[in-house]
């Protein structure tokens, strides 16, 4: 009987994590409550515990946030009360996780460090690193980029102390991704000079993915160096001899990118870069071009709608309402109808998600 409730626990646990990663979340909760409830009638409280885990990943993933902390509390409470340490850490981390993705920084920024103060305890810096990582990517979500960079190279410095040329290379990539965001904030002179470190890093991080042929990372690599040529060429005058170079690597960059992520199979990952792609297109005078942007925001929309990432899905209605307000100063008919209907999906998504602050941003567009 006993070996029967095992077996069956496992197979609803695989059979929950199949669908969740299929992107059907009602079902993937349903098997995890089942092989939860099986665990706690076995008094497994260590697979109740990562079962509650995964149900809290579940919920974040499907932007069910309330019910993603409440399950991921059920977890830390069990932890606690097992007294184990490192995973005591993972719920923290994953509380962190969670208050991100509402984009809450303040409370993932306390989660996290709670996280990484339990790691440094046990002396786990492997797991520091990551969360130094954790924290960094807070502050550029919250636009705090001064902070991301510090974070950034904090975690990449660990992480090349314990030779793990992998999560440095990934850390130094987004060290450029964030100093190319900073320039935003920038004159052209320190832009340019902040573009320059940005396309060094960028460079050293194709070595060391090349040299361990590291395919994930090597398409991120593509995105990154196609966004930092838009970059460039949203500084560079009009007449600059250098501009169609720069175009053509936007292009080749980017394509050698997404085909990287066909051949992992990470559907999800590219339509989320090809929204950048789609962006710069849409904000940069030298690439506009409404028509790509638009093709590629409607293939990232239609990705995002069969995996069920509503958070996603109601950033590439936005973007497709930008395009459409975009077309409107062109004095296109039925423009403005257009973009009013994107941008009020977009309002309700962000409103059902209880993502206020993008909700906000799109309010100020319609």
């Amino acid at each position: 009987m006993v070996k029967s409730c095992c077996c069956a626990s496992s197979a609803y646990y695989q059979l929950g994590y199949i669908y969740q990663d299929w992107g059907k979340y009602q079902p993937a909760l349903d098997y995890y409550q089942q092989s939860l409830q099986l665990n706690e009638q076995l008094g497994k409280e260590t697979n109740v515990a990562d079962l509650w885990y995964n149900l809290a990943n579940c919920y974040r993933q499907w932007g069910k946030y309330e019910q993603a902390l409440e399950a991921q509390q059920q977890d830390l409470t069990i932890r606690q009360r097992l007294d184990d340490q490192p995973n005591i850490s993972d719920a923290y981390y994953q509380l962190g996780r969670i208050y991100q993705a509402w984009d809450n920084y303040t409370e993932a920024i306390a989660h996290y460090e709670q996280s990484r103060k339990i790691y440094e305890t046990l002396d786990l810096q492997q797991e520091v690193a990551n969360q130094l990582s954790c924290l960094a990517a807070c502050y550029r979500d919250s636009k705090d980029y001064t902070k991301a960079i510090e974070y950034y190279q904090s975690s990449l410095e660990l992480h090349q102390a314990l030779d793990n040329n992998k999560s440095a290379a990934r850390r130094l990539r987004q060290l450029s991704n964030t100093q190319r965001l900073q320039t935003k904030n920038y004159s052209s002179q320190e832009a340019k000079a902040l573009l320059q470190k940005a396309e060094q890093n960028l460079q050293q991080v194709i070595q060391l993915d090349t040299a361990g042929d590291y395919r994930q990372n090597l398409a991120y690599d593509q995105i990154s160096l196609a966004l930092l040529s838009a970059e460039h060429l949203r500084w560079l005058p009009e007449d600059d001899t250098s501009l169609p170079n720069h175009i053509a690597l936007f292009k080749q960059y980017y394509t050698k990118g997404f085909a990287y992520f066909k051949e992992l199979g990470q559907a999800v990952d590219k339509a989320e870069e090809a929204l950048k792609i789609a962006r710069a297109y849409l904000e940069i005078s030298p690439l506009e071009n409404l028509e790509q942007a638009e093709t590629l925001a409607h293939q990232s929309l239609q990705t995002f709608q069969e995996f069920n990432c509503r958070k996603l899905e109601a950033s590439a209605y936005k973007l497709l309402g930008e395009i459409y307000l975009a077309r409107a100063h062109r004095q296109e008919s039925g423009a403005i109808a257009t973009a009013c209907q994107f941008l009020n999906t977009s309002l309700q998504h962000y409103r059902e998600l209880d993502l206020t602050e993008k909700a906000a941003e799109v309010e100020q567009l319609i």
